[in-house]
């Protein structure tokens, strides 16, 4: 009887933390490997089109292009099957500061948001 009180309770711990590694191991295999323009850059030309690569096939299933305080229009349509790279046509941009929040589900089930910004100077170095 004893023994068994005191492993039960060490057991379930073990478990949830291994769970909780799973799930955090699952989450961090789907990532954005590559973006044009990329996080944080200065551009001198506003994109006619953004790329984005991930690490492996996704389903893209919300891409926001934001302005300050205004949405940018994009060729986004969420895909119904999985990719690892996507061109968007951003027609009408202008220079600003722009983040893109995007969000995927990957092979795994999970879904994945995330956000990166860039800004398009035609006066920049």
């Amino acid at each position: 009887g004893f023994p068994m009180r005191i492993s039960t309770p060490i057991r379930a711990v073990l478990a949830t933390s291994l769970a909780l590694l799973f799930t955090m191991s699952v989450l961090a295999h789907t990532t954005l490997k590559d973006a044009v323009p990329a996080d944080g850059t200065l551009v001198k030309v506003a994109p006619a089109h953004i790329d984005l690569l991930f690490n492996g096939p996704v389903r893209l299933i919300k891409l926001e292009l934001m302005g300050v305080g205004h949405e940018m229009p994009t060729s986004f349509e969420a895909s119904a099957e999985a990719m690892a790279s996507f061109r968007l046509e951003t027609p009408g941009m202008h220079p600003g500061a722009f983040t893109v929040n995007w969000a995927v589900i990957g092979a795994d089930g999970h879904t994945v948001t995330n956000s990166y910004s860039f800004t398009v100077d035609p006066n920049a170095p």
